[in-house]
């Protein structure tokens, strides 16, 4: 009498693994077929738009219920693309003792955006290095992973809290979530994002600057706080330096508030120095999570600002008012 083997549990996990990839292969099959509906659907309804056009006018009642149908069924053959790419993706491999967060990046019309950085920042705005940073793929996925060394003494505390940001090629930040990441060994979240602009390269995240070294002969520093008309200090605002110029001013440096309100960019020399251009001249703008544009200092240019500049921000608006 033969007794069967039971299998491991390495097997029944390869088996989950291939059960949950057939899964999401007859999702992709049923979203392709849905989105050839929605395509013949909304060809249809464009030839009943212009009968109906030709028969009533373009102010009809009827014309412009089709319009706004047509206008749905186009929005939502972009969410089907997003989807259908997302059912694409294939989650790297990922171990009990490891904290992943992946995703996709996209513009306002749902085509991936590549090249761009994703990275973890802290509450005060800083770079956490120790959990690195990954690159947005030609279909905009990133996956950003940590393997837990040792439980009793973990580097990065589950309790803190973890931001998740997006720069460019030039070190720009263009996107912070405003819902928190934990680290969780074994866990893995994931997080899709519109952005409006795209990064041309990968670099590494900008480091957090040394306040307790001197600058280097190429170094310009500029720092301030912001706060509000109560004098309260406003986190997580975007802080942008420029240098103006006769045509087409330059960005030195863009930097988020820290808990207190506080900020501070290194620029260098060579980010601004023309032939002619000895000392920069330089203006802030303050930005909300909206981009939109709180406080600017274009009317009021420090012109030829010396190594090290301070700026004091009031901003003339309730900070709870402030979409944070």
């Amino acid at each position: 009498m033969m007794i069967n083997e039971q299998p491991s549990e390495k097997e029944i996990l390869k088996k989950l693994d291939h059960a949950f990839t057939g899964l999401d292969q007859q999702r992709a099959s049923g979203l392709e077929r849905l989105k050839i509906l929605q395509i013949v659907k909304y060809d249809g309804g464009g030839r009943e738009k212009l009968r109906l056009t030709k028969k009533y006018g373009a102010d009809h009642p009827r014309v412009k219920k089709i319009s706004d149908r047509l206008n749905y069924n186009q929005g939502l053959q972009k969410e089907l693309d997003v989807e259908i790419e997302r059912t694409k993706i294939t989650i790297p491999d990922f171990e009990a003792n490891t904290w992943m967060v992946h995703g996709g990046i996209v513009n306002p019309e749902g085509t991936p955006l590549s090249g761009l950085t994703v990275s973890l920042y802290d509450e005060n705005g800083n770079w956490i290095e120790k959990l690195g940073f990954a690159c947005t793929d030609e279909r905009g996925y990133f996956a950003v992973k940590y393997k837990v060394k040792s439980q009793k003494a973990p580097e990065i505390p589950d309790k803190q809290k973890l931001i998740l940001t997006v720069t460019d090629g030039d070190k720009n930040i263009l996107h912070q979530e405003t819902e928190p990441l934990y680290l969780k060994t074994g866990q893995i979240d994931y997080r899709l994002i519109a952005l409006t602009e795209k990064g041309e390269i990968c670099p590494p995240p900008p480091p957090t600057p040394d306040d307790s070294s001197d600058l280097t002969p190429d170094a310009w520093a500029v720092r301030g706080k912001v706060v509000d008309q109560k004098e309260q200090p406003i986190r997580g605002l975007t802080v942008s330096l420029y240098d103006k110029d006769l045509i087409f001013d330059d960005v030195l440096g863009t930097t988020l508030t820290d808990a207190n309100g506080n900020f501070k960019m290194i620029y260098r020399t060579e980010a601004f120095r023309k032939i002619f251009d000895q000392k920069p001249d330089i203006y802030l703008k303050v930005l909300d999570g909206t981009g939109k544009t709180l406080y600017s200092s274009r009317k009021a240019v420090r012109f030829e600002a010396g190594r090290e500049e301070t700026f004091d921000i009031t901003i003339k608006k309730n900070s709870d008012d402030i979409k944070r």
